[in-house]
């Protein structure tokens, strides 16, 4: 029976009022929980042991030093420590597993995350970090091999990668703390964090730039804002010196830290170093020439952010520790089969794509793509050694997915052999062009040392 008498305004006015008192008492649970590291909307509980990846297995001795574990994009794994833990806080989407285990996902994008770990019968917060899509590269007095000389193949054809003048070999003694990109940062990676600089209609003139700039935002239309990037995504070929810069300072701000990088407008017509931690370079962004045709760009020494190798640590990261060979495959010796368990050569099918990363064998530092799939920006910290390159501020290292696997004697094609590929290859850079890919590095807590050992 419908009862059709009019209902009471009081017992409106009390319903509405409760529902506007439990709302509050939400919202400042979800706030109480968020202060806690803990978010209710973020809970991995009753996740089935089968979707854990990895499990990290960790000392309460090694609690007590900086410890970093690696990790790699959207994996779920668990840390175990060998106490019982009291308790877990990170902002990641996480459970507790037992009384001294923990599950959490990592988020999508490549950069660093932590994990503050209460042990019982200790009042101290010990920290993990994990070092997402990098590798953590700890130096101390290493030994390293730098520069390149010229070397010929059992034809006696001479492949002159650069003078030994220029670029001699040498060793250095190496203190330091590293991360490390493991992979060329991806197209996902690029779209996600700079979803806010990439233009709907971009304005260039030149149609070479034009269709570039067009890729990087058809990619941004066929892409949903804050969406998983996938680990093995394909490797950004397209990217500008200045657009490689303008993400590192994005990836240090996301992360809380110090950019590395100043733009200013300059006066200057032509790239060039003007002294250490100052450069012109062409202002080649997605939007060309807004001010000017070239850009002033000073490094800030005091950060502690990312940013792009320098052409040294470049070469000791590329080496991977290896002190004897031209490359990671050995030298220009050996069979095409053997470079391409390290090397994406003679695979282009489309100027404007790669292939994804991290498909082949990585170097001695566990580093992925550093030859073939896409050249890679690199900066001279204060001297260009090279004459061939005029004293520009940058130049192109590692070799592309273009490189060509049969010999042409006579070609003026701009692709290079697969054989003229090893540590010495550069390729010229003048006004940092779009036509490269990109890793970037961070010297934690700006702690390097790099001191040249007298004999071999």
């Amino acid at each position: 029976m419908i009862n059709a008498e009019p209902s009471n305004p009081g017992s409106h006015f009390c319903i509405f009022n409760c529902m506007k008192i439990f709302l509050l008492f939400l919202t400042i649970c979800f706030a109480l929980a968020n202060a806690q590291g803990i978010n209710p909307s973020k809970d991995l509980k009753n996740i089935p042991e089968d979707k854990i990846q990895r499990t990290f297995k960790v000392s309460r001795d090694s609690l007590r030093k900086e410890l970093w574990l690696e990790v790699e994009k959207n994996e779920i794994v668990k840390v175990c420590i060998d106490k019982k833990v009291k308790d877990w806080k990170t902002s990641l989407k996480s459970s507790i597993f037992n009384d001294s285990c923990f599950v959490l996902q990592l988020p999508t994008l490549i950069g660093v995350e932590s994990i503050n770990v209460y042990v019982h019968k200790s009042n101290k917060t010990h920290k993990i970090n994990l070092a997402v899509g990098m590798k953590y590269l700890n130096f101390k007095k290493e030994k390293v091999l730098l520069g390149f000389n010229e070397f010929e193949d059992r034809k006696g054809d001479i492949f002159i990668s650069h003078s030994p003048e220029d670029d001699p070999e040498r060793f250095v003694s190496v203190s330091g703390t590293y991360l490390v990109d493991k992979y060329p940062v991806t197209n996902c990676e690029i779209t996600q964090l700079m979803w806010d600089s990439l233009p709907a209609n971009p304005s260039f003139v030149n149609k070479q730039l034009k269709e570039f700039a067009e890729q990087r935002t058809s990619r941004k239309n066929n892409s949903i804002r804050n969406e998983n990037c996938v680990t093995h995504d394909s490797a950004a070929c397209l990217i500008s010196l200045l657009q490689a810069m303008k993400y590192a300072n994005a990836r240090s701000s996301r992360e809380g830290l110090k950019p590395y990088y100043i733009f200013s407008a300059t006066d200057y017509d032509e790239s060039k170093i003007l002294s250490k931690g100052r450069y012109v370079i062409g202002n080649y962004d997605y939007d060309l020439y807004t001010y000017n045709r070239f850009i002033l760009v000073e490094v800030d020494e005091t950060s502690d952010g990312y940013r792009l190798p320098y052409y040294d640590e470049w070469m000791m990261f590329a080496r991977g520790g290896d002190k004897k060979n031209k490359a990671p495959w050995g030298d220009s010796f050996v069979a095409f089969e053997e470079t391409a368990k390290y090397a994406r050569f003679a695979t282009w099918k489309h100027y404007y794509e790669s292939e994804p990363v991290g498909q082949l064998l990585p170097n001695g530092y566990g580093l992925y793509d550093i030859f073939g799939l896409v050249y890679e920006h690199v900066l001279f910290e204060e001297r260009n050694p090279f004459k061939g390159l005029q004293g520009r501020p940058s130049c192109l290292k590692g070799g592309d997915h273009h490189v060509k696997k049969e010999y042409e004697q006579n070609s003026i094609d701009m692709f290079p052999y697969w054989k003229w590929i090893n540590y010495g290859y550069y390729k010229s850079n003048y006004n940092g062009g779009m036509d490269a890919g990109f890793r970037l590095i961070r010297n934690i807590g700006n702690n390097a040392k790099w001191t040249e050992v007298k004999s071999k």
